[in-house]
């Protein structure tokens, strides 16, 4: 009996070391895990930083491309409008220059034939019998005196809006 109380001792004290190892080496890969589950966090947070800060950096990089090309957009907005601005100014010279020379072309009055209308009758009666008063000289001057006037007066207007309107 005292060999089997025995062999119960020894088994007892080898199964307590043997469960003191246990719990050693339970213990010491506890701390392993926590210390690589700590680095694998530390690179985690590290690695994220660093990404945050590259996509932090091309946000910038496409905001300044972006206002560039907003920028580059509005100039050609502005050449567009400046550009219908001067081809309206053009199209309103035009027509007073056409207009000019139209009123100086028209000096000279060609009686047309009637329309056929009571009206020109009695227009054609009048003007001739109005003709010793020579009115028709006096209306083509003051006709070309308002268009000159008028026509120097747009132009010079037209032409002045380059300089600032003074």
């Amino acid at each position: 009996m005292v060999s089997i109380m025995s062999l119960g001792i020894i088994g007892d004290a080898f199964g307590k070391l043997f469960e003191i190892i246990w719990d050693a080496l339970k213990w010491i890969g506890g701390v392993i895990w926590d210390a690589l589950e700590w680095i694998g966090n530390l690179l985690r947070s590290l690695f994220q930083g660093l990404i945050d800060i590259i996509v932090g950096f091309f946000k910038i990089i496409y905001a300044l491309i972006d206002g560039l090309l907003y920028f580059l957009y509005m100039i050609g907005v502005l050449a567009v409008k400046l550009f219908l601005v001067i081809f309206e100014m053009a199209k309103l010279l035009w027509s007073l220059i056409v207009g000019f020379a139209k009123t100086l072309g028209s000096l000279v009055y060609t009686p047309r034939s009637s329309s056929g209308s009571a009206y020109s009758e009695t227009f054609d009666k009048l003007f001739d019998s109005m003709k010793f008063l020579q009115l028709d000289s006096m209306a083509y001057i003051l006709m070309f005196l308002i268009w000159f006037t008028s026509a120097i007066v747009a132009i010079k207007l037209l032409s002045s809006v380059r300089v600032g309107g003074d």
